[in-house]
């Protein structure tokens, strides 16, 4: 396998970590180095030189690709994405419905069956690269309309993407994300060990955490007559499709009690759950100032980090309500919609039910933390079963779509902060 520049530039410094290691243990230690280690560094720096001239060859060579660009390149990758939006969600569905699939649609579907054979699909089979892609719908009625692709529709649907979650699509297997914890460090004297001094205990727990596709079902009630192509419908289509997959998603995600281990809720664990609960009682000003400082005491780096509050309507009520009429002066500015200079989202989503029971009414819930400790992944592409019997009575049929999802955070004890009134 060829190997890019980046990584050919990551293995020379490396090699060249390595050899700035033998000359400084040699050094500390006031010596020469011994025969092996003359060996090993000898054998690194040619392989360090290698490297060198690998990289240049390669650095000269991109360059030369770049001043000379060929153009039949930019002409395939035009058709690709061409085609690409020649393919609408209402074309799939008639496909599914009719049992009959030619032109794009059969393309796309034999594309997906190829890149994930493991994945179980029905029906039309929908690819990844699909997903991604904006809509060209038209009709005898009305000019070419550009529909927004369903990853954007799942995006846009989703608060915890708003809010600075990490959001992969097109995962073709489990991602898995390491833990590194509980590190510790210490001064010793200049002069080596003395009688007395205590050393740093070698510390640092690794663990990991793994998306891993779980299957979600969504239905849609369609008739034969709504299946005739025109823009409403696919945008229809694509939208409330989102809304509903994210929704579900975002119950299991935001649930006030973790869920997964009743009878009939499946899906990812609650991340609300999981985060370290700062109290039960309603939401005032101190608790919002407490969570904040909860967080900042486990060390996040406030730089690097993505801090958001996410309420529940009642929530967000009472934190208005602690706010008064000074929005902007104060603790809260309504208008650019954040507490403390942190941005801030509702939705009723935060401290719901999985299994679709009602939430505790009138109770306020907040999470608030890190958001980009928060990982969403979206696997491969998705399914669409045309099902004409379960409401033939009704004279219409029902899409039944597949979609494979989950959701984690990293570290929640240590990124998050949960209230949820009891």
């Amino acid at each position: 396998m060829n190997k890019t520049l980046k990584q050919l530039r990551e293995e020379r410094q490396v090699s060249l970590d390595e050899m700035t290691a033998l000359i400084n243990v040699a050094e500390a230690e006031d010596r020469n180095l011994t025969d092996d280690e003359q060996k090993s560094f000898d054998t690194t720096e040619k392989n360090v030189n290698d490297l060198a001239s690998r990289i240049d060859r390669l650095e000269r060579s991109l360059e030369l690709a770049k001043n000379n660009p060929v153009s039949f390149n930019t002409q395939d990758v035009a058709k690709e994405d061409k085609d690409l939006k020649k393919f609408t969600f209402g074309a799939a569905a008639r496909a599914a419905y009719t049992g009959k699939m030619d032109g794009i649609v059969k393309e796309m579907d034999a594309e997906a069956r190829m890149q994930a054979p493991n994945q179980m699909y029905r029906g039309v089979a929908v690819p990844s690269s699909v997903l991604h892609s904006r809509a060209l719908v038209t009709s005898s009625a009305a000019k070419g309309t550009e529909v927004a692709s369903f990853i954007d529709q799942l995006q846009a649907n989703s608060v915890l993407a708003q809010a600075g979650a990490n959001f992969y699509t097109g995962l073709q297997a489990d991602r898995k994300f390491p833990i590194v914890g509980s590190c510790t460090a210490s001064f010793v004297a200049e002069n080596g060990y003395t009688s007395g001094t205590t050393e740093a205990a070698e510390s640092g727990a690794l663990t990991s955490k793994t998306l891993a596709p779980k299957k979600m079902i969504s239905l849609a009630s369609m008739s034969a007559e709504l299946l005739e192509q025109n823009p409403a419908v696919e945008a229809a289509l694509q939208r409330n499709l989102a809304v509903a997959v994210m929704a579900q998603f975002e119950k299991n995600l935001l649930a006030a009690v973790d869920q997964t281990s009743t009878a009939g809720v499946n899906g990812p664990a609650s991340i609300m759950a999981l985060a370290n609960a700062y109290g039960t009682s309603a939401i005032d000003a101190a608790a919002i100032f407490g969570v904040e400082a909860k967080v900042l005491e486990n060390n996040i780096n406030a730089a690097a980090a993505k801090f958001a509050y996410i309420f529940n309507g009642n929530g967000l009520g009472t934190a208005k309500g602690v706010a008064g009429s000074d929005y902007v002066a104060g603790f809260m500015d309504n208008f650019v919609k954040s507490i403390n200079n942190t941005p801030y989202y509702v939705t009723s989503n935060v401290g719901s039910q999985a299994d679709g029971t009602a939430a505790a009414a009138g109770k306020d819930m907040l999470l608030y933390g890190d958001m980009s400790d928060i990982h969403i992944g979206q696997f491969g592409g998705m399914s669409i079963l045309f099902d004409p019997y379960t409401t033939a009575s009704r004279g219409i049929g029902r899409l039944v779509i597949t979609n494979l999802m989950d959701g984690l955070a990293g570290r929640p004890g240590q990124t998050l902060q949960s209230i949820i009134e009891a």
